[in-house]
């Protein structure tokens, strides 16, 4: 979490080291992404008018690798502030990118949505060939709730559910409840898995994606 970085606790920890690159991944519930063939810096204030902007806040930009997409999206403008003071050369990159280019770096042939799980939030990725056709987060903490926005998702983007393949990210494992009851309504139900990455013994690939793809 963000706030261990400010935790005076592991002050010395941190500013101690000699860091080559500080990169910090910020999630946000405000983002839209926007298509490279129209985004401009200049029309910027146009575009945070699809945000939920607070008055302490500040609007960031991204690059999303390997998809012709620019993110903008929101963070507290102290929060902001306090890694500018810790890591003064740090760069704050919108969390989901590692995940997202590490899909288009592996990911299989075939129809898949792509889930990430954690405790309260599913984000679902829909990858275009090279590009992103759907991608959104949701707040969810139940299993019915992860089928159902699973599920809609299928729906808008057209996807016949035995045509579909799921690929799991995240807090899950191979016999949860989520992957156990996904099956039921879809073609496969797997867990991120890559032969090209090499495998450490006490790390799971679908645990760390957020790490695999950073740049």
């Amino acid at each position: 979490p963000l706030k261990e970085l400010f935790d005076p606790q592991n002050h010395e920890k941190f500013s101690a080291l000699n860091y080559q690159k500080v990169i910090v991944a910020a999630d946000s519930k405000s983002f839209c992404l926007i298509p490279d063939a129209v985004f401009t810096e200049e029309n910027l204030p146009d575009y945070a008018a699809f945000l939920s902007v607070k008055e302490a806040d500040l609007i960031l930009t991204d690059k999303i690798a390997n998809g012709e997409n620019t993110v903008i999206f929101t963070l507290p403008e102290v929060l902001v502030k306090q890694i500018e003071v810790q890591f003064s050369s740090a760069k704050i990159q919108f969390a989901p990118k590692s995940w997202i280019k590490t899909i288009f770096d592996y990911q299989p042939a075939g129809q898949n949505l792509h889930l990430f799980v954690t405790e309260n939030t599913l984000k679902i990725l829909f990858p275009d060939q090279q590009n992103i056709r759907f991608y959104n987060q949701f707040d969810c903490t139940t299993t019915d709730e992860i089928i159902y926005f699973t599920a809609l998702v299928a729906n808008q983007l057209n996807l016949k559910p035995e045509e579909t393949s799921l690929i799991i990210y995240g807090e899950a494992e191979a016999e949860s409840e989520p992957m156990l009851r996904l099956q039921d309504f879809f073609k496969e139900v797997n867990l991120f898995y890559a032969s090209e990455i090499k495998q450490h013994s006490l790390l799971k690939q679908h645990q760390i994606v957020h790490f695999l793809g950073l740049s």
